[in-house]
């Protein structure tokens, strides 16, 4: 019995020690069962074994490698283009570049935004924003701001511009009218007031103390000049598309008197003449003298030796001896009287002009005025020299 007990006791040791170590083998970690990763042993060296080894199982047929997926090849971020935001002023005025770099006064012909600056005299003058009021004291410069603004930006006009006759009456009449009185301007609160180079200083300086933009500019005689003057203040007031418009008429109309210019009845010898107590004529440089030149006719005060509006005797009227005389003295100013007067003198008939009866009256606001409405007197010019000449769809401004 005692065997039996201690047999008993022995084997219930061995049973627990067994289950103890199986416990401990089931709370071992994933990690800790998987077996190390060994390198398959080569063949060769495999031992030979003493005994024969007993019949392996056939082993899994080998699986097939799993297809290489092809790496993408690395790639930057995608880049996302953005517009490019033009400025719309700058974009629109890109075409006017080349033109304003002809204007000498213009500082930087590349920039379209505000302000802008411009240089009168080697003086420079800032503009600001466009100009809501503008006005001139220039009948040259009223006539080239009609051409290119509207009344909504024009505050005034000279007097000359509504007086009968006017190239631009029709346009300007009944608007406010300015004077050499500084009051007459400054009532009107013009943002900017054109001026021709022989306004009054003392005038000048009483608008610019009251804050008024004053740019005082010489009007040019020859035709690229008076487009440059047209471009220049087209600039400074913020008009370029309508001074485009502008100067694409002027030149159709220059285009349409050249058909002409050449044609041998237009080159004939002209002189221009004027009474104020004495005989005035003009010579190169002169406003008359781009016009006669325009129409294809010979200015003989040029020709001559005479240089801008200047007087003569009535010797030299008779040693020039033109073929053509006109007549830039207005009606209402004696022209009439000194047309009458001039064919009437017994000492100038030999004059071949008056001894042909080819001394005419043409219109002043033509001939005299300093802006691109003179290219209607070259028209005027053609149209007494080549009766013949078509002019039906020419128009004015």
């Amino acid at each position: 019995m005692k065997f039996n007990k201690m047999f008993m006791i022995i084997f219930m040791l061995v049973v627990l020690t067994i289950g103890a170590c199986s416990s401990e083998q089931e709370v071992m970690s994933p990690q800790q069962l998987a077996p190390a990763a060994t390198a398959s042993p080569a063949i060769a060296n495999a031992p030979t074994p003493s005994a024969p080894l007993a019949p392996s199982q056939p082993s899994a047929p080998a699986q097939p490698a799993a297809p290489t997926q092809p790496v993408p090849a690395p790639t930057s971020e995608p880049v996302i283009v953005l517009p490019v935001v033009e400025n719309k002023e700058q974009s629109v005025g890109s075409e006017f570049i080349e033109v304003l770099s002809n204007i000498d006064e213009i500082v930087d012909p590349t920039n379209m935004n505000w302000p802008r600056t411009i240089s009168i005299n080697g003086e420079a003058i800032v503009i600001n924003e466009m100009p809501e009021k503008v006005l001139t004291i220039s009948l040259g410069h009223d006539e080239i701001l009609f051409g290119i603004s509207n009344k909504d930006q024009i505050a005034g006009t000279t007097t000359f511009a509504q007086d009968d006759g006017s190239n631009i009456q029709d346009k300007s009449l009944g608007m406010p009218t300015v004077t050499t009185d500084p009051e007459s301007i400054i009532v009107l609160s013009p943002d900017v007031v054109f001026a021709d180079a022989y306004a009054s200083v003392d005038l000048m300086d009483s608008l610019e103390d009251f804050g008024i933009t004053v740019i005082q500019t010489q009007l040019n005689n020859g035709i690229e000049g008076r487009k440059n003057d047209i471009w220049l203040m087209a600039y400074i007031t913020g008009n370029l598309e309508q001074a485009s418009e502008l100067v694409s008429d002027i030149d159709s109309k220059i285009n349409k008197i050249n058909e002409f210019s050449k044609n041998e009845e237009v080159q004939k010898r002209v002189l221009t003449l004027s009474w104020w107590d004495s005989y005035w004529t003009a010579g190169t440089g002169s406003t008359e003298d781009s016009i006669i030149t325009l129409a294809g006719a010979i200015n003989t005060a040029a020709e001559n030796g005479i240089e801008s509006n200047t007087t003569i005797d009535k010797e030299k009227l008779i040693s020039m001896n033109p073929e053509v005389i006109l007549i830039t003295q207005s009606v209402s100013w004696g022209g009439q009287d000194f047309f009458d007067q001039l064919m009437s003198d017994n000492s100038l008939s030999s004059i071949d002009a008056i001894k042909n009866q080819q001394v005419f009256m043409v219109n002043p606001n033509w001939w005299g005025t300093l802006s691109y409405w003179n290219i209607l007197g070259s028209k005027q010019l053609i149209e007494i020299l080549l009766p013949d000449s078509d002019f039906e769809l020419f128009g004015d401004f």
